[in-house]
């Protein structure tokens, strides 16, 4: 037979607390057993390791039920465990193995395991495996009588799962379902793919906008490089000039100098020389004088190892003593062993000889004994058929009289079941009430039930609007620190720019530009140094132009202490050709102000204050303040300075608001002034700049901590969301089960008043049966009494027989008692036989034992032979190498004493050699002071230059060969100025530049390209999967089709042969899909009507459902078919078909029966018994039927 059920291995499920292993047959296997023993549970065994996750399938609450639950002896188990394993002889499964071993394992815990072949798997790996096998938890091959009623009685539309399993649809069917799910999450990724291409569309163009601005701002921004680059080289060609001069003399000095430096070499060389040659003697002298404490060593070495030697040889001369006595003692053993062997192997042969005779005398005994056999069995054969016929009369008599007990028994239990009908009826009464009662208790929770469910959906759907909201909000937000981060970027731009303008004193005149950077770069000592008057006064910003314009060059005045201070600075300007600087010294400046006359002009229109008045500085640059502009007046306009300039009669320096100038001897200056000049606007700029981008950095801090808390609120709510959708759907599992379980209350209470109306029939039956039962027990009381009297004849002839048998049998004890002596003395022989071969064979093995260790003892004396002889070699051997040793020692120490004299002499010459060189020494130093001196000057020019090169670096990362790479004829160095200032203004003008947006919408572009190519992807995915799912839902209707026609046509004739004649048929429901149509059963057993199956006899559904169920076996063979008291509802005759159309398909099918019936059992071909011996535990017995 093909594939089957092998095995059941069962382990703490259910009754089976003890492991269990039934191992089933091919054909027909019979499960039998009392009611409450266990047997269905091996159904549910199978089921369950099939993959069953439904417990209420498996009889069952909860999961932990199927777990041994204990017992009055024994304990519950933790764990439950099932295997069953198949024969795949044939390959019907698709795996590489001749048996496959499906185990499921489940603890207390709700851990569960499965294992193919002992291998942790899934049970889908299981399920893909049997699919379409007919095996499996849905498939046909478990039928119980539960599921019976469920194909004749269930909705049509649940009877096609059988009829689909038998097609072979299952795998197409999952494909599609997986297909379906895929396409589903397709849909819905096409879905959230266009809502986040549209939200980019919106962000692409303004960002795109930015992009150009950005590229021209570089562009810009990349002439101006080139210009200043080209600056700063002409800088650098004018230093180099200068370096070349200074160089020439450093060449000189260093000429001087490197006389001296050969000589000293020459002599330090001479040194080295002789303080290698030092060195030299210095390792001589050790290496000598070690190689002579080695010699010495070694030759006591050798002296250890002579005498090591000799003992070793006085201990091998020992053991080769004891060696030969061992060897001796040895092969006197294994002479001794040889000779006694063949004494007990001429035993032996007599024994064998003795044991032969004895078997020909049992031979002829029990020849003779068969005779005398014979005729006993005659006699008892004889005997037994009169005893037959006695006890057919017993039993006839017995039959008779159990006759009467049991009409008696009948009269008395129809009594006993007409008061317990009584209670019944009393007990389905209250039974009802209280059903009534929880009915209406069910129907309250379900509207309370269905209450909470639409407030939760209420508050799904306020939720869900809020989170829109709040969706809302979040990305007005995220566009406002968009637009923020763009605004902090260009004021940091800016920022940055200002102050890199400020600390390279930009603006200012060549001198002060180069003395700042000096003091900055401490190449100048700034002591006494307080910088330019612009960095020490502070105006106001509506006095700026005013003030800036009224001290004009004087801003870039140094403020210093001293004129000392003044004078060194002046010096280190001319000393290094830095240009020219104006000082202003606290200790020589005095202020100046207006006299009596003038004051009374500040009276005047317009008048707003002498400029000194407006201006802050500290307290020790007040004179400095007054100097310059204690006689400078400030004045709103231009009128009322002319007429204030009337006024003095030109003698003050009066200025406006805007910037126009009247200078005393009437000289006016006007006109438009460029924004950027202002050296006293930058500071405050600066200081503006860095309190805009602290508060646009708080501004941005601020609206991300509002997108970070509304996105945690966002997604607090989707899990809101979510968990009341839980909830939801937990309501609604749960007014499903109060449905189900109300629909449960109302049937069992209308099966009640149906029983009670059966029972109040059934009283008046068993009235009328009382009355026949008492003349029944008349009649059969006179046929008890002619039975007797032809049994007592019967038992007289057995008597005579039994005499006869008596005398054969005495006869057959003495031939027996005869054999038995003769078969214990053969029994003895042949142990004696066993024991001499045993000791025949130690023997043999104890020499070969001894002949090994003999060839032992005699290789290890061959070995001690020859280290002795190599014992006495070393001894000759050591005592020379001594002798060499010591008069090696003698030469080394020698040498030695030669050397140490080398030494001194050597080390009284380099003394000498190095009071020489500490004179060269001190005439070189004198030189290279000369030489420093023209190096600093050198140095100061480096450091100019390398202060153009640090720019080089730092505004572009230049070097200047880097740079000559942008060497261009532009100009003149005034040209080049004006056209940075120009290209200045231009970049101005571009407002606020957002750099970050050109890599923005590169990146936002590759983006909504991506995602193009996605939703495009996503597109021929999901037209892909709906062909797919089109062509297998042809696939699967075609099979469904063609496998429907052929069990339809089968059905027809196994009903046929099962019923003895009519006909049923079976019918494709509705106009729907033809995978969803349901399919009707039709059946019309002889002599009836056609008609509905829910129409027919409790036996006529079984044995129409089997007949159904064979049709499918006929077409699709399952492998093995469990059948759980299907035919529990047949009567005789009908059972006696079943049984013999189930022989008639066990040819194919392997079966597993589990049945009460004694016709079915008769057809089994092994008997499995089921009982219960202790409470609780299930026991198995297995008969095999021959």
């Amino acid at each position: 037979m093909p594939l089957y059920l092998k095995r059941v291995e069962l382990h703490g499920f259910k009754s089976f607390a003890d492991r269990i292993e039934i191992e089933f047959g091919p054909g027909i296997n019979a499960i039998v057993g009392p009611n409450g023993s266990g047997k269905s549970n091996i159904t549910d065994a199978i089921r369950w390791v099939l993959g069953e996750q439904s417990v209420r399938n498996l009889r069952g609450s909860k999961l932990e039920d199927v777990i041994f639950a204990g017992s009055n002896t024994k304990k519950p188990m933790g764990m439950a465990e099932v295997s069953i394993t198949l024969d795949n002889s044939d390959k019907l499964l698709p795996l590489d193995y001749s048996e496959v071993c499906f185990t499921r394992r489940v603890f207390r815990s709700g851990e569960s395991e499965f294992f193919l072949n002992k291998t942790p798997c899934r049970l889908k790996d299981i399920q893909e495996i049997l699919m379409d096998t007919g095996i499996g938890k849905d498939g046909y091959s478990i039928i119980g009588q539960g599921q019976v009623d469920e194909i004749l009685t269930g909705r049509s539309e649940e009877r096609r799962a059988i009829l689909e399993e038998t097609a072979g649809i299952m795998k197409h069917k999952a494909r599609k379902k997986e297909a379906e799910k895929r396409m589903e999450e397709t849909v819905g990724n096409m879905v959230r793919i266009d809502d986040i291409l549209a939200e980019i569309q919106n962000q692409l163009e303004p960002l795109k906008l930015q992009k150009e601005k950005a590229l021209e701002y570089k562009r810009l921004l990349e002439q101006l490089k080139q210009l200043d680059i080209n600056l700063l080289l002409a800088e650098i060609s004018r230093i180099e000039k200068k370096a070349s001069h200074i160089k020439n003399s450093i060449e000189e000095n260093q000429t001087s100098l490197q006389k001296i430096i050969n000589e000293r070499a020459l002599l330090h060389q001479g040194m080295m020389n002789d303080s290698a040659q030092l060195e030299l003697l210095e390792k001589d002298y050790e290496i000598y004088q070690q190689k002579a404490f080695d010699a010495g060593t070694k030759r006591k070495d050798l002296e250890k190892d002579l005498q090591w030697t000799k003992d070793e040889e006085k201990r091998l001369w020992l053991e080769q003593q004891e060696l030969s006595g061992n060897i001796e003692n040895l092969r006197r053993k294994i002479s001794e062993v040889k000779n006694g062997l063949g004494q007990k192997i001429k035993v032996l042969e007599q024994k064998i000889k003795d044991i032969n005779g004895l078997e020909l005398k049992i031979t002829e005994g029990e020849k003779e004994l068969v005779c005398v056999d014979d005729s006993i069995k005659k006699k008892e054969n004889l005997i037994e058929s009169l005893k037959g016929d006695v006890i057919d009369l017993l039993n006839f008599a017995s039959e008779k009289r159990n006759m009467i007990t049991s009409l008696t028994a009948m009269k008395t239990n129809l009594e006993n079941r007409l008061k317990q009908i009584r209670k019944e009826i009393c007990l389905l009464d209250e039974s009802n009430n209280k059903t009534r009662a929880e009915i209406e208790n069910i129907k309250g929770m379900i509207e309370n039930l269905t209450l909470q469910c639409e407030q939760k959906q209420k508050q799904i759907q306020d939720t869900q609007d809020y989170i829109l909201k709040l969706g809302s909000t979040l990305e007005e937000k995220r566009v406002l620190s968009i637009k923020k981060g763009e605004e902090l970027s260009a004021l940091a731009s800016r920022f940055k720019a200002l102050k890199e303008v400020n600390e390279s004193f930009e603006g200012y005149q060549y001198g002060v530009r180069n003395l700042l950077s000096s003091i900055k770069n401490n190449k100048l000592n700034g002591e006494g140094l307080y910088g330019a008057l612009a960095d020490i006064i502070s105006v106001d910003r509506t006095y700026e132009v005013a003030i800036e314009t009224a001290l004009g060059g004087a801003l870039q005045n140094i403020v210093c202490d001293t004129e000392e201070h003044a004078k060194r600075a002046i010096e280190y300007l001319k000393r290094h050709d830095l240009g020219r600087v104006t000082f202003l010294p606290l200790n020589t400046i005095k202020p100046r102000g207006l006299d009596a006359e003038e004051i009374k002009i500040l009276s005047m229109k317009g008048c707003i204050d002498t400029a000194d008045h407006l201006t802050t500085c500290g307290k020790k640059f007040l004179p400095v303040i007054g100097h310059l502009l204690g006689r400078v007046i400030v004045v709103d306009k231009m009128d009322n300075a002319i007429a204030i300039a009337r006024r003095c009669r030109f003698s003050l320096k009066i200025v406006t608001l805007d910037g126009e100038l009247f200078n005393p001897g009437g000289s006016i200056t006007g006109g438009s002034q460029k924004k950027s000049s202002l050296i006293l606007s930058r500071k405050r700029e600066l200081q503006e700049f860095e309190e805009k981008i602290a508060r646009s950095e708080k501004d941005l801090a601020i609206i991300r901590q509002e997108c970070t808390r509304i996105e945690g609120d966002y997604q607090e709510y989707l899990k809101m969301v979510d968990s009341c959708k839980n909830a939801v759907f937990n309501l609604k599992s749960e007014i499903a089960a109060l449905e189900r379980e109300l629909k449960e209350k109302q049937t069992v209470f209308n099966e009640r008043e149906h029983k009670k109306s059966q029972l109040e029939s059934e009283i008046d039956d068993i009235k009328t049966q009382t009355v026949d039962i008492d003349a029944q027990i008349i009649s059969v009381q006179k046929d008890i009494g002619s039975i007797d009297i032809k049994n007592t004849s019967s038992q007289s002839k057995v008597k005579d027989l039994q005499q006869q048998l008596s005398r054969d049998r005495s006869k057959r004890e003495m031939l027996a008692q005869r054999i038995t002596d003769l078969k214990v003395q053969l029994a003895s022989h042949k142990q004696e036989e066993i024991s001499l071969e045993q000791n025949i064979q130690n023997e043999e093995e104890n020499l070969q034992t001894w002949s090994r260790e003999l060839k032992v003892l005699e290789d290890k004396f061959e070995q001690n032979e020859r280290s002795m002889s190599m014992a006495k070699d070393k001894v000759l051997n050591y005592a020379e190498q001594m002798t060499n040793y010591a008069e090696l020692e003698k030469d080394l120490l020698t040498k030695v004493d030669n050397l140490k004299k080398q030494r001194e002499s050597l080390k009284k010459a380099l003394e000498e050699s190095q009071a020489k060189f500490n004179r060269l020494e001190e005439e070189q130093k004198k030189l290279e002071r000369k030489l420093n001196e023209c190096i600093v000057d050198e140095t100061a020019l480096n450091m100019e230059f390398n202060q153009v090169r640090g720019k080089l670096m730092e505004r572009y990362s230049l070097t200047v060969e880097q740079a000559l790479n942008f060497k261009k004829e532009i100009g003149s160095i005034l040209e080049m100025k004006e056209k940075i200032t120009a290209l200045q203004q231009e970049i101005e003008s571009l407002g606020i530049v957002n750099l970050q947006a050109v890599d923005d919408y590169d990146n936002l572009k590759s983006r909504y390209d991506f995602l193009k190519a996605q939703r495009d992807d996503l597109k021929e995915a999901k037209d892909k999967l709906d062909s797919l799912i089109k062509e297998i839902t042809k696939t699967m209707e075609d099979m469904f089709l063609s496998s429907f026609e052929k069990v339809r046509e089968e059905f027809k004739k196994v009903f046929t042969e099962l019923f003895g004649g009519g006909k049923a048929d079976l019918i494709i429901e509705g106009d729907c899909s033809m995978l969803e149509a349901g399919i009707d059963i039709i059946a019309q057993p002889p002599g009836k009507k056609l008609q509905s199956i829910s129409l027919l006899s409790g036996g006529e559904k079984a044995l129409t459902a089997i007949a159904l169920l064979f049709a499918i076996l006929n077409i699709k063979a399952t492998p093995f078919c469990i059948l759980d008291e299907i035919e529990a509802a047949l009567d005789d005759a009908n059972i006696d078909r079943f049984a013999s159309y189930l022989r008639k398909v066990a040819g194919h099918t392997q079966f597993i029966i589990i049945t009460h019936r004694k016709n079915t059992m008769a057809i089994a071909d092994a008997l499995y018994g089921i009982a219960m011996e202790e409470t609780a535990v299930s026991k198995v017995l297995t008969v095999k039927l021959e």
